[in-house]
């Protein structure tokens, strides 16, 4: 666990070490979002949801007693040189991933469960089995792999199904043969136990941080394919998969804005706090920057005063400078600022 969380900090950079548990665990607030987009990381958003705090802030401190990471009182951590040259090692073998650009489009932890229920129901019928224990799973994965199959023709669906996973595999074997060997052999199919991310790492020779990352990609490119490719494994994933970044709240909000209303229209006819529109137009600059008008939501007068405001073109070191009687307009401001300028940086 060590090098997989190491990877994500940076010597010249200090990085709020919440902000990098939050990205990981998949906690969604503006303020996560926007230290996610100026750290970089923000690809990696939901990449280990069952990371605990008590796992997290253990490595924290292991990563700090090897004199490999410092934190300072406000919880922003940096690499040390020794780090740097650990980071630099690991990295030279490191599982590089190849589909995080998808990292909105599905929950990985849960497309990974009907997967592999699915997929072990497709094999138990091309042996006319009916006798066998299915994988555990939530009762909802059960409940939607029973609706898929009954949908299903069932003559012709281990078929269907074979030439799906060969056209997946053979995508993915194009990115890293690795990834196609997991997939594979991490199904459950008759009398086939899945072999664990254990077995897998030992039999490709990678560390258990690499086989966590791996996992992480290979299910985002399933869901990439799932998304693109017609066919019975789009038919059992697709109703996981979302249609883009946003929270569909923050959908509903845009369009809104989006048709003329204005921020108080909006929280009026949704029932909503002001506040909470707001955040979900700042979702929208950090996540869909091109579907806002912003011009609009932040003119050309208002951006000439911000900048007198906060000159730095560094905005990770801006402080928001409070007014009286401010009902949080001017924070929003300095926000949806603070992500304009900073944008370009990242894009």
């Amino acid at each position: 666990m060590n090098s997989y969380i190491l990877r994500f900090f940076s010597y010249h950079q200090p990085r709020r070490v919440r902000v990098i548990e939050n990205l990981l665990v998949n906690r969604r607030t503006v303020a996560n979002l926007f230290w996610g987009q100026q750290y970089g990381l923000l690809q990696w958003l939901g990449a280990n949801r069952s990371l605990t705090r008590r796992e997290y802030d253990t490595t924290i401190d292991e990563l700090v007693a090897q004199g490999l990471l410092v934190v300072d009182d406000q919880q922003q951590a940096r690499l040390t040189v020794a780090g740097v040259q650990r980071q630099e090692e690991d990295r030279d073998h490191q599982y590089q991933p190849h589909f995080l650009d998808w990292y909105w489009l599905a929950n990985t932890n849960q497309l990974g469960q009907r997967l592999l229920l699915g997929m072990q129901v497709v094999s138990e019928l091309a042996y006319h089995n009916v006798r066998y224990a299915p994988v555990t799973v939530g009762y909802g994965h059960l409940l939607a792999v029973k609706q898929w199959f009954a949908r299903a023709n069932r003559d012709q669906l281990a078929a269907t199904v074979y030439r799906d996973l060969t056209q997946l595999t053979t995508g993915l074997a194009g990115a890293d043969p690795r990834l196609a060997t997991v997939l594979t052999d991490g199904l459950v199919g008759h009398d086939l136990p899945a072999w664990t991310n254990a077995q897998l790492g030992k039999q490709l020779g990678m560390a258990p941080a690499d086989m966590l990352v791996l996992s992480h990609d290979l299910l985002l490119g399933v869901a990439a394919y799932c998304q693109h490719v017609p066919g019975p494994l789009h038919d059992l994933l697709a109703p996981l998969l979302n249609e883009g970044p946003l929270s569909k709240s923050a959908v509903q909000t845009l369009n809104l804005y989006q048709h003329g209303h204005s921020l108080t229209q909006i929280a009026a006819q949704r029932h909503l706090k002001l506040s909470t529109v707001r955040e979900h137009l700042l979702e929208v600059a950090i996540l869909c920057p091109a579907q806002l008008d912003w011009d609009q939501l932040l003119p050309a007068r208002k951006r000439a005063a911000l900048v007198k405001r906060y000159p730095d073109p560094d905005v990770t070191t801006w402080h928001f400078q409070s007014q009286a009687d401010d009902d949080g307009a001017a924070f929003f401001d300095y926000r949806l600022f603070q992500i304009y300028q900073g944008r370009e940086a990242h894009e």
